[in-house]
């Protein structure tokens, strides 16, 4: 395969940076919505759900995203859907 993977989100971020953010802050950015998102250090509910965490990848392709996940030898991410905007009727 000579397609190169792109690098992970969390690369580009400072190291001073960041807290991490509310599940429903995640879903409300445009950068996120109807993509699958990769977060570390993640707080959750009572049924186990990802309530808040650091964005530190996210891609269309779930496939690809744990591929870059895996290469980064990132086992702790929690992998979740964040789903599209619910189009104005």
């Amino acid at each position: 395969m000579s397609e190169q993977r792109r690098p992970s989100f969390i690369n580009f971020l400072a190291p001073e940076d960041p807290d991490p953010l509310a599940w429903a802050d995640i879903c409300r950015d445009e950068a996120w919505q109807g993509r699958w998102v990769a977060l570390d250090d993640c707080a959750y509910n009572e049924a186990g759900e990802a309530t808040a965490g650091l964005v530190v990848d996210f891609d269309d392709n779930l496939a690809e995203l744990c591929a870059r996940l895996s290469d980064e030898r990132r086992k702790s991410c929690s992998v979740v859907f964040c789903p599209p905007a619910e189009s104005a009727a």
